[in-house]
């Protein structure tokens, strides 16, 4: 659907309530899919439980056993709570899978890290007829497969995924302005090769180093930047609404 804007929502973008119904409500009319993660929230409850919380390369660890955990907070509390802030903003926001209506495709991305998915896009043909009838799906970093297993996938896949099928400019949103040097300032605009420099001396780790890759390869399928921002700039909901830059863009 031209015109449409993915947004990915970390864990910690999540608890900022205020700027997300301001959001919400300043994008009405821009056709938009949410897609959040909930590792917060995720830790929370597994704290709480005195489960134990395990991460190889900036990815939970995420065992069978601790699936029905995993998904109460991410399906349960996460996805119902964003639901529940873009409905009370305006918006006719339904809760979703992000593999459901056969939207993405899912695969085990490493028998080391248990349940844990590939998220690969497969059709956008559900999605843009919930955007079509004036619905926003919001969708939470779970996959279903054709055997019915539940995967834990890391937001940032699932989010790239969705924004190649439907061709759309992808804003990731947490609590930092963007990818920041070593001096603490923000970086612009990245490529494949600044990714590549700021990796090998240490300036991008983990979990963003993660993201970074998740957005490129976003910006190479689907021909259109990806934004790394935060849910707190004063820009946001311009920005969004106007299709223009947050952060740090990611370029193809």
């Amino acid at each position: 659907m031209k015109g449409t804007v993915v947004i990915k929502l970390s864990g910690k973008a999540l608890g900022a309530e205020a700027q997300l119904r301001a959001l919400f409500a300043a994008v009405k009319e821009t056709p938009l899919v949410v897609v959040h993660g909930g590792g917060v929230e995720v830790d929370a409850l597994f704290k709480a439980l005195n489960l134990k919380v395990e991460k190889l390369n900036g990815l939970r660890v995420s065992p069978r056993e601790q699936m029905p955990y995993i998904s109460a907070a991410l399906c349960g509390q996460c996805n119902k709570r964003v639901q529940a802030l873009a409905i009370k903003s305006g918006l006719n926001a339904v809760g979703l899978l992000a593999s459901d209506g056969g939207t993405l495709d899912v695969s085990m991305l490493d028998p080391k890290l248990g349940m844990v998915g590939r998220p690969a896009p497969r059709s956008g043909d559900f999605l843009n007829s919930l955007l079509k009838a004036g619905i926003t799906p919001v969708l939470c970093s779970l996959c279903m497969d054709a055997q019915g297993d539940l995967y834990n996938v890391n937001a940032d896949d699932a989010a790239a995924a969705v924004a190649a099928l439907l061709k759309a400019p992808l804003y990731f949103l947490s609590d930092v302005k963007g990818v920041l040097g070593k001096d603490g300032q923000l970086i612009e605009s990245l490529d494949a090769q600044k990714v590549a420099a700021l990796t090998a001396d240490g300036t991008v780790t983990e979990g963003m180093a993660v993201k970074v890759r998740s957005a490129l390869d976003a910006a190479k399928q689907t021909s259109c930047p990806v934004y790394i921002g935060s849910v707190f700039d004063p820009d946001l909901a311009s920005a969004i609404a106007q299709r223009r830059r947050l952060g740090t863009a990611c370029l193809n």
